[in-house]
């Protein structure tokens, strides 16, 4: 039963559940039908509801479109004149030529695409001119006659194998066989079958132990290279020569822009002194490139006749008129067809106000208008408001228009104004008297009531003819309504043309306005031919008449009236005397001139003897003898000339030319000429001649001029030696060519011109040739030869025509020795301006020369200079000298060789004559020896006498003299005489081995002995060994060491010298002194001895002064030796061997030890103090002496002989002090010491050089490269600092623009590291690095192999675990400077880097040998720097480690990097822009990244209350292309202007503003501009102290203001609102209290869907001028916050009583611009704001902890997803962003509920008291007032959400803080249980005690 009763209930409830689905489907099914029918029956209703259609049914017809009746087209105009370059004039240049006057006659240009046409065509006239200032490179210094120092190269040799020195064998190699090798064989199968030979592998093994080479073959390298010199050039320089001056060489001409700067006072006078002189000495060179102003828009007509329709005409298509031509669409109604949409369901009431609508400005069609034009008129347009469709706007197609208007039938009032200077304040001529002459005027005219339609009918044109008074008006410019430029204005042929935009005038007329009124003015002068001679002058306008009274004779005073004068560049020498010519020009006016005269006269009068016919008798011009007048009036009347009688008692007195009456524009000219005294001609400077002319209208002084003649005489000249000519007998000539000329510029001839030569110096007192030498010198009396022309440079005479006159030149013998060899003077006559002339003679060179100059080149000196003397008696006026000195190869007396020491013994055969020189005399030995012997230890001696055998020297004495009591000949001389013939005679450039080899390879003609044995010296001559012919030498003999025993070792030094008689032809000469060739050997003696300088340490300076101020030089002397005997003499000598100075002091000498070193060196001791606590060494305390001789040697001296122990060694230890100490990093002073000894106590024997240097940086240094800035793109830098300068890899900046820095890393500078290091960079704070390469290797690096240069190499995983943090491994191949393609290896943590150098050489040698220079390169990231504006230092730091990981090495470089993202400039013209002043700020020029992390940035602009924003003006652009950007959003806060725009790209915001001020009122306008968080940076602001703006007139539609209220969400300005409700209220404000006026108008309107509401336009709204209106907002748009904020206002205009605007108490907004006001209010809707506060972690209060927090918004309390927004408050440094140390989030929902949490280092929001990770720190964060915030309804704000972070580091409290309670309660039961462990253990140790007891 119970079963049933289950199944029963289970039916019941499938049975239920099924009928509620039923039920839900119906349900469902049923709300449908409902909803279906219900929206069926209400479309009626909606139809209805929606009402008429507005929108008028039209189709476009032929009368919508105005036919295009002409084009307009581009026309350039720049033209060389246009831009009024500066002419150069005689003027511009002084005596030598040179351009004195400081303008250049040219610009600089480089032609780009405005030079060319649309078609590729260039049409710009100017040259291509290039700025070029002169380097090093540019210049040459010229060759002089001197032949060049000869270098031998091998070439110049020729070269023979000598000994095998190679130990290469030539034997048959080895070559490895199978023999050499032996088998093995090992199973690897390890299959279970019969193996085979595959299942084993065979191993050879190399078992014969010879090694396999290739077979060796001899080269030349393995051979002893034998050279000998075959080339006879000189390599000894000549002697010093005067140094030539640099030339210029470019070819180019140097050009450096460069702009005259004003005078602005003494501390600052710019390029002029305070009277307005030059003084800069740069020339103004200016730049020009096309812009706008160098074209101009020239209108065409258009062709209306070409049929321009595409459509064939058939039955479909007839050809209309909008067929042929273009045609635009003028029409403003759209094409329109009712559809049912637009039936009315029910027409409104015909009374109901209709909703206003507001047509969007459109844009001027009518006409072009150029924006550049001054604003000459302006027009102001209201009216009542109408449909769109109620006003058609008419085309701007003037054909068949009428007449213009003429102005005159509208006049409402006129005023006249003068002014007395340009900047002076125009006053109004009534009532004013005496107005000068030359006054400006400015006629001010106003009309009213035009009549809108006539205007349309003549074209928007009115006419207006000015008075005849008025002449040369000027009116060109715009006439604007408002802000907006509406027409211009034109003045031609005294006739003012207002032209208007028939558009704009077709928008003015309205139903209720067909009339516009407005003023305009012209500035022009007077014309004072109509003034009456009472001095007044009346001019009618319409009905008003104005007088004025001018001051004066206005036309004698006034009238223009032009003098000017010029002088002749030449005087005119003619018989009777000399001339100038001057030339006075008189021009009058456009009133003529009455009773014109001209005073002339001179400042200086001592050289003026006359004016020419000029008397003091007044005489008419062009008389025969005197002054000439000419005249543009024809049948004008002479003018008269006379001298001042005033002036008679001086000469040559004052001249006076009287003209009389001038006509209009007439010119006159007076040409006459001046007598000057004899005196004055002449190239001695006599001084300038100024003349002063000034020009009177009856007694006004009217105009003057003054012009100076400055004389010039001047004359270059330069001269050339020729070859020597080798004549006969051994002597030569030499031609020398001297060019003169006279300057092109001379101001007259220069006469009795004179050339002087000298070789004895007498010229200028140098340039002297040696006594010696010119007594064998004499010029040729009989080669002078005189040639017309010639050029600079000349050699010769080719192509010359020859003058010579029978003037012979004038030699003089001033040393009275009877040869002409001193000097000469020849006259050349006289040169004209530019006239050049030749001189060519020769000098004779007779062979004893080479005599007197003995084994030295002959140098002969001499200079020659350029004379003129007017009376030819004397020396007269040098004007130029020239120097020239010549060289001739030296003829070789002697040479000599010492060979070696000869080791073995050797016997010499001998044949042929032998003869004897050990006796008195020499004599021939009948029975001679056949050979002798020479001893072992002899050394060998070869001399080369007269080798090119041109000489007879057999008279002379041919002697040797060994000088030592250790030498003495060996057995015979041989001496070999050859005949050598001219052109095979040895070249005297080569050295004596070469000679002397030479000779030898010959054939001797006679070969003669002559015995010396045994003697220290030997003579005898040629002759008297029977050689009587010119012949040359060749001396072979030997000598040997004696008497040693005692010494350690000497120097031998012999002389071979020739004294007595050479014979060359006829000639004999007498040799008075020898001429000799000296070589020297080193003998050891019997001691054995060895010495060795060593240079050990530097030690830095002690004492600032004195002695050793620089520091000490440590070095040591080592002598070795069984012996050193008495008088052994040690010499260190510091300037023997170049390199820097070091100096011997008084405590140079350091000590002298004995001892052994043992293994040691001297490099194992740091120092002489570890040296001597070594005991290794003992020091002697006497037995020598120490003498210091100067500054640069000291010489120890022993006194008795000491002995050296067995392998001891003797210590010398001396210190210099050197010169300079390194300061720079790459200096690098290199010290050299020379060791020298002696035992003889005469000759010094040289031991070795040793070397020290110091290194201003020795293991690592680091240098500034260059501070550049980046595109990012391209391979283009620009540089801001140089340094180093070294390329950078563009490659490698990985397109990232900025501004970088490049530093150079040197390492192993000194080459004393070997091995792996490492480099650690601290890269300052602010910077990032970009890139690390490997950028040079020192030049000893090229030997190396590849794979054993320096190069970077990995860090292993230890080295990185033991440097500890996070770093980040960067791998980059990047190509070096001079080591190829290179992988860099470095490796990041923070703000370190680290990379590792290995196979780093000490090779030591010079400095950068074995160096390596690292590139390293950073990008500025620093805000500071990027967005603040500021400059700051950046300091980098690098370190060297060694393998082990310690610092071996440091250095830093610091830069100081500054720059501006951000510039801010006011754009505003006076001509063009009237009371809108508008403004450009140019930001981030490079586009780069400014903010790390966020994609935008913002822009704050803070506007002065002087300056109303108008936000639709701001227009953002690309920099670079120029196109417009839309990303960005702009708000407003009272006066700040905030722009969000794109983080990465360059920008240009423009934005325009409106002077919030009345024309001519003065105020001061300030604007700055600032990247939000920093401050304004230099260049940010825009300061206007005295600012004020005009009108040059109004016109307009007007009969009462208006206003228009723009809504603007305030957080985008570009976003309008509607529905905000606005009450306008008419009444008065005073001391800030507004009272509404009685009866006073009030309205009250909404925004339409355009933001836009407008007050006063309608019927009944009208308001009124110089009236407060309060606006106030009254119902916010919906979901924004009502501002209730009254907003005061009045639209102001002049008053009539005084033409000036009313003032307004503070707190008013006044609109002076035109009628309508446009006031932009702004909204936002709900807002909430975070802020930030920080703690420690002992809860303790902190101001701020450095870092960027972020905050986001969510919509719930436990977010997933991303935040609504997220804003950012940054500390850094001393700077909060934003300043208000809070952040706002904005578009909010009103009463909506949002939750704002902090975010993490994962952009994770944080939720309350838990830690969290913030800027890689912990923090406890927690909430107040939030996380939720609730935005309220009534627009008040929302209680601020502040974020708290506390530290979350352990810290210990302070004491007796809160916090020491849980430390004291742990600690107390740490001890308590410690106590409970102790009494445990005790008690449990005492029961086991007890049990085992």
């Amino acid at each position: 039963m119970k079963h049933g009763a289950l199944q029963s209930a289970e039916k019941y409830t499938k049975t239920h559940q099924r009928k509620k689905r039923w039920y839900r489907v119906v349900t469902g099914l049923a709300c449908v039908v409902v909803f279906c029918t219900v929206y069926a029956l209400i479309l009626p209703a909606i139809t209805m509801e929606k009402g008429a259609c507005e929108i008028p049914e039209h189709t476009h017809s032929e009368a919508c479109y105005t036919q295009v009746t002409s084009a307009t087209r581009t026309e350039p105009v720049c033209t060389i004149e246009s831009l009024n370059l500066h002419q150069h004039d005689g003027t511009c240049y002084d005596s030598e030529g040179n351009l004195t006057c400081g303008y250049a006659d040219f610009v600089v240009h480089q032609h780009d695409s405005a030079c060319y046409d649309e078609n590729g065509n260039r049409w710009c006239p100017l040259p291509e001119i290039e700025t070029h200032e002169h380097t090093r490179s540019c210049y040459a210094v010229p060759e002089t006659d001197a032949p060049e120092v000869h270098t031998h190269t091998d070439d110049c040799y020729t070269v023979e194998r000598g000994e095998l020195i190679c130990t290469e064998s030539t034997e048959p190699a080895h070559v490895h066989t199978d023999n050499c090798y032996t088998e093995t064989s090992a199973l690897v199968c390890e299959e279970d079958h019969e193996h085979t030979e595959s299942c084993y592998e065979t191993t050879r093994e190399l078992t014969c132990g010879d090694t396999e080479k290739p077979v060796h073959q001899h080269t030349d390298q393995c051979y002893e290279q034998i050279k000998t010199l075959i080339c006879e050039l000189p390599t000894e320089p000549a002697e010093e020569a005067e140094p030539a001056e640099p030339e210029l060489i470019c070819g180019e001409k140097e050009i450096i822009l460069h702009t005259h700067e004003p005078y602005e006072s003494p501390e600052d006078p710019g390029c002029y002194d305070d009277d307005g002189n030059l003084i800069c000495g740069k020339i103004q060179v200016l730049e020009h490139q096309h812009t706008d102003a160098c074209f101009e828009t020239v209108e065409e007509p258009a062709d209306t006749k070409a049929l321009t329709c595409t459509l064939p005409e058939d039955e479909k298509h007839t050809h209309t008129a909008l067929c042929y031509g273009t045609w635009e669409l003028t029409c403003d109604m759209e094409e329109h067809t009712h559809t049912e949409a637009c039936i009315a369901a029910e027409e409104t009431d015909k009374t109901e106000v209709a909703e206003e609508t507001t047509e969007p400005e459109e844009e001027m069609s009518g006409m072009e208008i150029d924006p550049s034009l001054p604003v000459m008129g302006t027009a102001y347009a209201s009216g009542a408001k109408t449909r769109a469709y109620s006003v058609m706007t008419l085309d701007a197609d003037t054909t068949g228009a009428t007449d213009p208007v003429s102005v005159k039938n509208y006049i409402t009032g006129t005023t006249l104004y003068y002014r007395t200077n340009e900047n002076g304040e125009w006053t109004d001529v009534s009532g004013a008297t005496d107005i000068p002459g030359d006054a400006d005027f400015k006629l001010k005219i106003s009309y009213g009531n035009v009549p809108i339609d006539d205007l349309l009918a003549a074209g928007g044109k009115m006419t207006y003819t000015l008075p005849d008074l008025l002449r040369n008006a000027t009116a060109n410019g715009s006439i604007t309504s408002g802000s907006t430029t509406v027409g211009t204005i034109t003045v031609a042929n005294n006739t003012v043309t207002l032209a208007f935009d028939t558009t704009w005038l077709a928008k003015q007329r309205t139903a209720t306005n067909t009339v516009i009124s407005g003023d305009f003015f012209v500035e022009a002068e007077v014309n004072l031919s109509q003034v009456g001679e009472d001095r007044t002058a009346q001019i009618v306008i319409g009905d008003i008449t104005i007088n004025i009274d001018f001051a004066g004779d206005i036309v004698a005073k006034y009238g223009n009236v032009d003098l000017s004068k010029t002088v002749s560049a030449i005087i005119l020498e003619e018989t009777d005397g000399d001339y100038l010519t001057y030339t006075l020009t008189v021009k009058a006016g456009a009133d003529g001139c009455p009773d014109v005269k001209v005073v002339d006269c001179f400042a200086k009068t001592q050289y003026i003897e006359e004016y020419v016919g000029v008397t003091g008798t007044s005489t008419a011009t062009n008389d025969s003898d005197g002054p000439t007048e000419t005249s543009t009036d024809i049948g004008f009347t002479n003018g008269t000339v006379c001298l001042d009688p005033a002036a008679t008692d001086t000469t040559p007195g004052t001249l006076v030319w009287v003209i009389g009456n001038m006509a209009v524009n007439e010119t006159r000219t007076l040409t006459y000429r001046v007598k000057l005294k004899a005196a004055y001609t002449g190239v001695t400077t006599k001084g300038d001649l100024q003349n002063t002319a000034n020009v009177y209208s009856k007694t006004y002084q009217r105009d003057s001029d003054t012009v100076t003649f400055t004389p010039r005489a001047g004359a270059t000249m330069s001269k050339v030696a020729s070859t020597f000519t080798p004549g006969k007998n051994g002597g030569g000539t030499i031609t020398y060519t001297i060019w003169v000329q006279a300057y092109a510029d001379n101001s007259y001839v220069l006469d009795n011109v004179k050339i002087m030569d000298a070789l004895d110096g007498s010229i200028d007192n140098r340039n002297v040739t040696l006594a010696d030498i010119r007594q064998y010198l004499s010029y040729d009396e009989t080669s002078f030869r005189l040639y017309q022309g010639g050029s600079k440079g000349q050699n010769g005479s080719s192509g010359l025509t020859d003058i010579t006159a029978e003037t012979a030149p004038n030699i003089t013998d001033t040393d009275n020795d009877g040869k002409k060899n001193d000097r000469f003077t020849y006259y050349v006559g006289s040169l004209a301006p530019g006239e050049s002339k030749t001189l060519t003679y020769t000098v004779n060179v007779e062979p004893g020369v080479f005599v007197a100059a003995g084994n030295k080149d002959v140098q002969i000196n001499n200079r020659a200079c350029i004379c003129t003397d007017d009376s030819g008696t004397d020396d007269g006026v040098r004007l130029n000298s020239y120097y020239t000195s010549k060289t001739i190869d030296r003829k070789v007396w002697s040479r000599k060789l010492a060979g070696g020491k000869q080791e073995t013994a050797s016997t010499v055969s001998m044949s042929d004559s032998v003869y004897d020189a050990t006796g008195s005399s020499v004599t021939k030995i009948p029975s001679p020896d056949s050979s002798f012997t020479v001893p072992a230890g002899s050394y060998k001696y070869q001399v080369a006498a007269n080798e090119a055998g041109d000489w007879d020297l057999s008279s002379a004495s041919m002697a040797d003299s060994l000088g030592s009591q250790y030498m003495e000949f060996v057995g015979y001389v041989r001496v070999d005489a050859y005949t050598i013939s001219s052109n095979d005679a040895p070249g005297s450039g080569l050295d004596d081995a070469a000679a002397i080899a030479n000779l030898s390879r010959r054939t001797p003609d006679q070969t003669v002995w002559v015995k010396v044995d045994g003697q220290t010296s030997f003579s005898f001559t040629p002759k008297q060994i029977g050689l009587n012919e010119t012949q040359a030498y060749l001396l072979t003999y030997y000598a040997q060491p004696t008497n040693i025993d005692g010494i350690t070792q000497v120097v031998v030094s012999n002389r071979f010298e020739l004294t007595g008689d050479v014979v060359i032809g006829n000639s004999r000469y007498v040799v008075l002194t020898g001429i000799g060739a000296e070589a020297s050997v080193v003998v050891a003696g019997g001691n054995r001895f060895a010495a060795e300088k060593q240079s050990w340490y530097y030690e830095g300076p002690k004492e600032t002064a004195g002695d050793f101020a620089n520091g000490a030089l440590y070095w040591v002397i080592k002598v070795d030796g069984k012996v050193l005997p008495s008088g052994t003499a040690i010499r260190d000598v510091t300037n023997a061997v170049g390199g820097s100075a070091h100096y011997i002091r008084g405590t140079s000498f350091v000590g002298v030890y004995t001892g052994n070193l043992g293994k040691n060196s001297l490099a194992d001791y740091a120092d002489l103090d570890s040296l001597i606590a070594s005991g290794l060494l003992t020091a002697l305390s006497s037995n020598y002496t120490v003498a210091k001789e100067g500054n640069y040697s000291l010489t120890l001296t022993l006194n008795t002989d000491i002995s050296l122990a067995q392998d001891d060694s003797l210590y010398l230890i001396v210190k210099t002090e050197p010169s300079k100490r390194p300061e720079n990093k790459r200096d690098a002073f290199t010290y050299n010491n020379k060791l020298q000894s002696r035992s003889d106590g005469t000759n010094w024997l040289d031991h070795n050089t040793a070397s020290k240097t110091l290194y201003g940086s020795e293991n690592i240094f680091k240098e500034l490269g260059r501070v550049f800035t980046y595109p990012g793109s391209g391979n283009s830098i620009t540089d801001i600092q140089r340094g180093t300068n070294q390329d950078i890899s563009t490659r490698a900046l990985n397109g990232a623009a900025g501004t970088y820095v490049a530093w150079q890393i040197h390492v192993n500078y000194e080459g004393s590291l070997s091995g792996r290091y490492r480099v650690v960079e601290q890269i300052p704070d602010g910077m990032e690095v970009t890139y690390v390469r490997m950028w040079w290797l020192g030049d000893k690096y090229k030997a190396v192999q590849q794979d054993h240069k320096p190069t970077f190499v990995q860090l292993t995983d230890e080295e990185i675990d033991a440097l500890g943090g996070s770093w980040t491994k960067y791998e980059k191949t990047l190509l070096s400077n001079n080591a190829g393609s290179q992988t860099n290896y470095y490796y990041t943590n923070g703000q370190q880097v680290i990379w590792a150098i290995d196979n780093l050489v000490a090779g030591g040698g010079y400095r950068d040998d074995y160096a390596v220079e690292i590139q390293i390169v950073c990008k500025v990231t620093d805000p500071d720097v990027l967005l603040g504006g500021v400059s700051k230092e950046f300091n980098n730091v690098v370190s060297l480690q060694n393998s082990e990981g310690t610092t071996i090495g440091s250095d830093s470089n610091g830069v100081t990097i500054g720059k501006q993202t951000l510039s801010k400039q006011g754009t505003y013209n006076p001509e063009t822009n009237g009371g809108r002043y508008p403004f450009k700020i140019t930001l981030n020029e490079l586009g780069e990244d400014l903010v790390s992390g966020p994609d935008t940035i913002t822009l704050v602009d803070e506007l002065s209350d002087t300056l109303i924003l108008d936000t639709t003006s701001i227009r953002v652009v690309n920099s670079n292309t120029n196109e417009t950007v839309t990303n960005w959003t702009s708000s407003v806060e009272g006066q700040t202007l905030k722009i969000v725009l794109p983080d990465n790209l360059p920008l240009t915001v423009t934005y325009e503003t409106t002077v919030n001020a009345a024309p001519g009122q003065t105020i001061s306008i300030s604007n700055k501009a600032h990247w939000e968080g920093y401050a304004t940076p230099s260049g940010g602001s825009v300061e206007v102290e005295d600012f004020h703006y005009s009108t040059g007139g109004t016109a307009g539609a007007d009969t009462s203001p208006s206003v228009t209220v723009k809504k603007l969400d305030q957080y985008n300005t570009s976003q309008t609102l509607s529905g905000a409700t606005f009450t306008l209220v008419e009444g008065t404000y005073a001391n800030g209290t507004f009272t509404p006026t009685t009866g006073g108008l009030s309205l009250t309107g909404t925004t339409g869907e355009d933001g836009t509401l407008t007050f006063g336009k309608e019927n009944g709204q009208t308001m009124r001028y110089n009236t407060v209106y309060c606006l106030t907002e009254t119902v916010a748009p919906k979901g924004y916050v009502l501002d209730a904020t009254p907003h005061y206002f009045a639209v102001a205009t002049p008053q009539e009583a005084d033409g000036k605007c009313p003032t307004f108490p503070d707190g008013v907004t006044v609109w002076y611009q035109n009628a309508d006001y446009t006031y932009q209010a702004y909204n936002h809707k709900g807002e909430a704001t975070v802020a930030k506060a920080f703690l420690d972690a002992g809860g303790n209060h902190l101001a701020k902890i450095d870092g960027a927090y972020r905050f986001g918004i969510y919509a719930e309390a436990n977010p997933t997803g991303d935040p609504l927004q997220t804003v950012t408050i940054t500390y850094a440094n001393s700077t909060v962003t934003p300043e208000s140390r809070t952040a706002k989030f904005t578009n909010l929902t009103l009463g909506g509920t949002y939750y704002i949490y902090e975010l993490d280092d994962s952009s994770q929001p944080i939720s309350g008291n838990v830690p969290a990770t913030v800027n890689s720190s912990s923090f406890l964060v927690t909430y107040t007032n939030g996380p939720a915030v609730t935005v309220p309804t009534d627009g008040s704000a929302a209680a601020t959400v502040t974020v708290t972070n506390q530290v979350c580091y352990p810290e210990l409290p302070n004491t007796g803080g809160a916090g020491t309670i849980p430390y004291t309660i742990g600690g107390f039961l740490l001890l308590t249980g410690a106590a409970f462990l102790l009494l445990y253990h005790h008690t449990k140790r005492r029961k086991e005690d007890s049990v085992s007891s």
